[in-house]
């Protein structure tokens, strides 16, 4: 019995976890909503993209919500610095944004905190 209690935590851990993230490449795209391909309705979950030509180096990290972006989105440089970083309501950008061109951090922290600060864009605030 003690040897069966362990395996019981594991399964209960496991069974609380989120979905895993699944590629948008997997996906489909009809009327700018990404559907599930198998049952061709509007996708929820975690979703990722990588870099083209490439298995790792994720591009892009966010949530759908019946087929839209909602939630935290984030899209990277390839070398792995923030481009685009926020929250997205109903597939629209809301709340402050760092939306940042420069792939490389400067070499001080004080141009690094400067940059921060000027690539960040506020759009309308997110609904509660």
């Amino acid at each position: 019995m003690a040897r069966l209690y362990p395996a019981l935590a594991i399964l209960m851990v496991a069974s609380c976890a989120g979905p895993s993230a699944r590629s948008l490449d997997e996906l489909v795209v009809q009327d700018q909503s990404y559907l599930d391909p198998d049952t061709m309705t509007p996708y929820s979950g975690p979703v990722f993209r990588t870099f083209p030509g490439q298995d790792e180096g994720v591009q892009l990290r966010a949530t759908l919500r019946d087929g839209t972006w909602e939630g935290d989105l984030t899209v990277y440089h390839p070398t792995g610095r923030v481009r685009f970083q926020g929250e997205m309501s109903d597939g629209a950008q809301c709340g402050g944004w760092i939306e940042d061109d420069r792939p490389t951090a400067p070499e001080s922290l004080y141009e690094e905190i400067k940059q921060d600060l000027e690539s960040l864009v506020m759009y309308p605030a997110c609904p509660d």
